[in-house]
């Protein structure tokens, strides 16, 4: 039986969606690096309530129990059982609790007023039943150009116990959890890459479960098949000084409406979307120590050092050389 005309191009538009979407996904995940971590390990018995909010990406595992989370920006309250994986991207202030009437302390005055026992386990709230957690803060390398952390939503939830549940987050959880009951030489670190690659599960699984459905945001726009592709070429050459007329004009579209559709999709204009790109293109090359800031500006489509330099110290707050010497990374969890 033929194929309709109609499904055939369903079918072309799918193909092509997916040529351009990998690759920009692949560029996305492969950006990701860890600068630093901070693991806690609570367990609370009810009632209980925990306010949390920090400049960086905040992560929970529940070990044991069940909860509830609210994240400032995410409409609804979600329910946590054990297993579950969450991350707030952005750090954004969020509350966990037993119940959803329950008040909370902030989390940090907690940790500081309380000394962790066996295992850096810490003990917490009243007498009824355990919920136990693994909490932790990730510090991203360049977190404030990082385009990643940009166009993740505010809460990446993954479930463990659901048909279809993906096998690598209890084996990782499972993982985690070993490698700091060990007390091992070496478990932190361990632990901080596991957690790494916990990250970039969860937000494969964001991608894999929602590039086909979202109807607004940075998937949207993957998704449109101008803007999509125009997200392709920015990604895959950020070295070239692309400009809104030049890339309209790849497009076969007027600056005006690529200006605006852009904005529209992505929630930002395509200039200053691109300039970040190519910020943390060359951040990732200083950390390397051996091109030229020349050579970095070049590459980064700067025509001049001085140029990029001022674009540079705009968006990291210090010059190319002292990222080279210090690095810049986002405020510590605690």
């Amino acid at each position: 039986m033929e194929m309709s005309s109609s499904a055939a191009a369903g079918r072309s538009r799918e193909t092509a969606v997916a040529d351009w979407h990998k690759p920009l996904f692949d560029d996305l995940l492969r950006g990701i690096r860890l600068q630093s971590s901070v693991y806690f390990r609570p367990e609370f018995r009810a009632p209980w309530g925990i306010s949390v909010a920090r400049d960086c990406a905040v992560f929970h595992i529940v070990d044991q129990g069940t909860c509830w989370l609210q994240v400032k920006g995410v409409a609804e309250p979600v329910k946590l059982s054990e297993g579950d994986f969450v991350v707030i991207p952005r750090g954004q202030p969020h509350t966990m609790r037993d119940q959803l009437s329950t008040p909370t302390v902030n989390f940090f005055e907690l940790v500081h007023a309380h000394s962790s026992g066996k295992n850096g386990l810490m003990c917490f709230g009243g007498s009824g039943d355990v919920t136990r957690f693994v909490c932790g803060g990730m510090v991203f390398e360049n977190c404030n150009s990082n385009p990643l952390l940009a166009v993740l939503p505010p809460l990446l939830h993954v479930k463990r116990i659901e048909q279809g549940a993906r096998p690598w987050l209890g084996l990782t959880t499972q993982h985690i959890l070993s490698e700091l009951n060990s007390r091992e030489p070496g478990a932190k670190e361990v632990v901080t890459r596991l957690a790494d690659i916990l990250f970039i599960q969860a937000v494969r699984s964001y991608f894999e479960d929602n590039v086909e459905t979202a109807d607004s945001g940075w998937l949207a726009a993957v998704r449109d098949r101008q803007i999509g592709q125009a997200l392709a070429i920015l990604h895959s050459h950020t070295h070239r000084p692309w400009t809104v007329e030049s890339l309209a004009h790849r497009l076969a579209m007027s600056r005006s409406t690529f200006a605006a559709r852009f904005k529209e999709l992505v929630g930002e204009p395509p200039q200053r979307y691109f300039t970040r790109l190519r910020i943390n293109a060359a951040a990732a090359r200083l950390r390397t120590g051996v091109d030229t800031l020349s050579a970095v500006a070049a590459g980064a489509g700067y025509r001049s050092a001085a140029a990029f330099a001022k674009s540079f110290k705009r968006h990291f707050g210090t010059t190319p050389g002292e990222y080279r010497d210090f690095g810049v990374g986002c405020p510590p969890l605690a």
